[in-house]
């Protein structure tokens, strides 16, 4: 029995989720209808008002009731991915926020929206319903807590694992089950098609003559029910996933976990056996997600905590005036700037996207960010939602801006007979509507509105017709009129406006510091040189132009290459990519002074044990560096989460896996996770370059500096393709 619903409406979605119950009123409305066009009184009148109407929407409702079993290319032609999970996973059934459903839920909506697919959601009764949904062709993708268990394996291929999750026992307070002979003539309960039965089984069958039940509940219990169930002692014990415990178990203070039943359990979305381009493309979305999220944590930080991290996280925008990727190199005025800040702190610098300035200040309120780098205007409604600013590194006027052809304008409230665009996120929509009120001209017909558009997009639509005149920045004018010189300046609306550094309002000693680099820099060599290079040379700002990697545009000379063999061995071809520049800066005749050669710069004699010769061949040294990733990977164990995983095998790539284990082992005597790369192993590599650390590794010593250099500097080069092409 299935249910389906859009991810654009996930709120309402119907209590009445049973498939019967939604058969039948389908068959009410329909014979009703046919009752009506067969009826000689047909005169239009609405139904009576004991029928069900639904509420109206924007768009019908699309039909998911057909069967397809085809791949991504089927899906994409029908418009619309159907994600399949169980009954209770739905929005009204989850018990909490916060819980990984939910988290799972959202990974696989951006990608259908990344791949511009329409989200239907699938809800089948139970977990024994999903793979047999899938496989007939009802839903196209299993997103819910599913063990990749073997027995599954020959049934569905699965992606990298999303999750790892430890399997526990749950009981009331008042047993003690701590290890396998605590069962003992208990019974443990358990939902039909969960893989928890496969573990107690295979539990039973190690523990010879340990005899306890298992009880096999309905498939349609959620993990709410359970607990209920087990609170009032309806159950013995039950089997549950550690994450979902501790999102949970808060709620029933007389329960507790007891025996762990598989310390290590692989959660992953699931596809059709013959569904290998589909599986592909999800694992690739997972890869990027999840090597975002591990930089986008939350955490709001004062100078202190930044200091201490060795890290200082700026939240900007893509565009060419903040923070944009050429060729290889991260660039944009404003990074540049806040990386020399950072550097003069011995700060690293993180970058983190955003697609607003909307979002910008969400992302910095919530703490995902420690600073607003993004050319960002000072303004006293600005001021008054909470926003601390740091002194202005800039100056800039507010311009009008049109074509050769657009109507000349001689005052302000000129312009507003014409049609403006404008994002109504910005403060330029907030003065326009000011303006207009001042002056009393309606704005309805002429004020186009383009949420979400930056500068660049909106100078694009105007020189494309869609509207007379828009408004930014000079500086941004500057840059834009150096590869556009149809741009004209048409009215300069304001005196010069500070743009400045945007903080949180408790921020204020990060904010000293910022004044402090703002006053010594300002007008000086390295401002002067930068602010020249971005605005002002308009040779230069061509060939910046000319290479920026945006949507469409190929990475690298070589991305033909590498995609079916990232492909090929689940790694993501932009991750290649962001390496290939790091190692060679796509100079395919590379050679270092250790001898390595090619675009992925191989040993030839590592090269040559894998089977590769003639490393200047782009394709050969691709196949080698990739493989040798691959083979990399798989020789670390299996508690690493695929971010982490991609981590270890840079720096391995760099210094060798010797050297990696090394600094995990050191990072565990030194009480830091060496699951952890950031912050943790990296920490510990560095190290290994002092005596008195090396002296005590087994691969001894190791410029430390270089594989953790490395690492960050693929991992944010990989992040910045995202953001440009995504």
């Amino acid at each position: 029995m299935q249910v389906s619903r859009k991810a654009s409406s996930l709120q309402d979605l119907p209590k009445r989720c049973r498939m019967r119950k939604a058969l039948i009123l389908a068959f009410t409305i329909i014979l009703s209808m046919l009752i009506s066009a067969c009826s000689d009184n047909n005169d239009g009148t609405p139904p009576p008002a004991s029928a069900p109407v639904s509420a109206p929407t924007i768009e019908p409702k699309a039909d998911t009731s057909y069967i397809e079993k085809g791949d991504i290319d089927a899906i994409k032609k029908r418009g619309i991915i159907r994600l399949i999970a169980p009954m209770f996973d739905n929005e009204q059934a989850l018990p909490r926020r916060g819980i990984p459903l939910q988290h799972y839920q959202a990974i696989a909506e951006q990608f259908g929206k990344n791949h511009r697919l329409d989200v239907e959601w699938v809800f089948v009764d139970g977990f024994d319903q999903l793979i047999p949904s899938l496989n007939n062709g009802h839903g196209d993708v299993i997103i819910t807590n599913l063990t990749a268990t073997e027995q599954r394996e020959r049934e569905v291929l699965f992606s990298l694992p999303v999750h790892y999750v430890k399997e526990l026992i749950v009981t009331h307070n008042t047993l003690n089950i701590a290890e396998a002979a605590d069962l003992e003539g208990l019974t443990v309960s358990v939902p039909k098609g969960q893989s928890y039965i496969e573990t107690l089984n295979k539990l039973k069958t190690k523990n010879e003559g340990l005899t306890f039940n298992i009880e096999v509940l309905p498939a349609s219990l959620n993990n709410k029910a359970l607990l209920t169930q087990l609170s009032e002692n309806k159950l013995q014990a039950i089997a549950l996933d550690s994450d979902i415990a501790e999102a949970l178990l808060p709620d029933y203070p007389e329960l507790k976990t007891g025996l762990t039943l598989n310390k290590r359990r692989a959660i992953a979305w699931a596809v059709r056996k013959d569904n290998t381009k589909l599986l592909n493309l999800l694992n690739q979305h997972l890869i990027s997600h999840l090597v975002k999220a591990d930089g986008n944590q939350e955490q709001k930080r004062n100078w202190q905590a930044i200091q201490k991290s060795g890290q200082l996280r700026m939240i900007t925008v893509n565009n060419p005036a903040s923070y944009f990727m050429w060729r290889g190199e991260l660039m944009g005025f404003d990074y540049e700037l806040t990386k020399k800040f950072a550097a003069q702190h011995n700060l690293a610098l993180s970058v983190i996207v955003k697609d607003s300035i909307q979002q910008c200040f969400e992302a910095l309120k919530n703490g995902e960010g420690d600073v607003i780098s993004a050319s960002l205007s000072v303004s006293d409604t600005r001021k008054k939602q909470g926003i601390l600013f740091s002194k202005r590194y800039l100056k800039v006027a507010e311009q009008l801006i049109g074509t050769s052809d657009s109507p000349k304008i001689r005052e302000w409230s000129q312009a507003l007979n014409y049609r403006i665009g404008l994002n109504p996120e910005t403060i330029f929509f907030d003065k326009i509507q000011q303006t207009a009120q001042t002056t009393n001209t309606p704005l309805s017909d002429n004020l186009i509105q383009y949420p979400g558009e930056n500068t660049e997009g909106l100078i694009h639509r105007m020189l494309a017709g869609e509207f007379d005149f828009t408004i930014a920045d000079s500086h941004l004018v500057a840059l834009q009129k150096a590869y556009n010189p149809d741009i004209q300046v048409k009215l300069t609306l304001t005196e010069e406006a500070d743009i400045a550094w945007a903080l949180r309002p408790e921020q204020t000693e990060l904010q000293s510091h910022l004044n402090a680099f703002i006053s010594k820099q300002y007008r000086g060599l390295f401002y002067n040189v930068t602010y020249n290079k971005h605005f002002k040379n308009a040779r230069k700002i061509k060939k910046l132009k000319k290479d920026r990697i945006t949507p469409g545009q190929a990475l690298s000379p070589y991305d033909d290459l590498i995609k079916p063999l990232a492909k090929q061995h689940d790694l993501d071809w932009r991750l290649i990519v962001a390496q290939m520049y790091q190692e060679s800066k796509f100079n395919p005749k590379a050679k270092s002074f250790a001898g390595a050669i090619g675009l992925m710069q191989m040993l030839p004699k590592t090269a040559k044990q894998l089977g590769f010769k003639q490393l200047t061949k782009p394709e050969n040294s691709i196949t080698a560096g990739i493989i040798y990733m691959k083979w990399l990977e798989q020789r670390f164990p299996g508690e690493l989460n695929i971010q982490q995983r991609l981590y270890f095998s840079l720096a391995a790539y760099n210094a060798g896996i010797g050297h990696v284990r090394d600094a995990r082992t050191l990072a565990r005597r030194l009480g830091k996770d060496p699951n952890q790369w950031f912050g943790h192993v990296e920490q510990a590599m560095l190290l290994l370059s002092k005596p008195k650390y090396h002296r005590k590794a087994r691969y001894g010593y190791v410029r430390g500096r270089e594989p953790v250099a490395y690492v960050k500097t693929i991992r944010d080069r990989y992040l910045a393709y995202l953001s440009a092409i995504e």
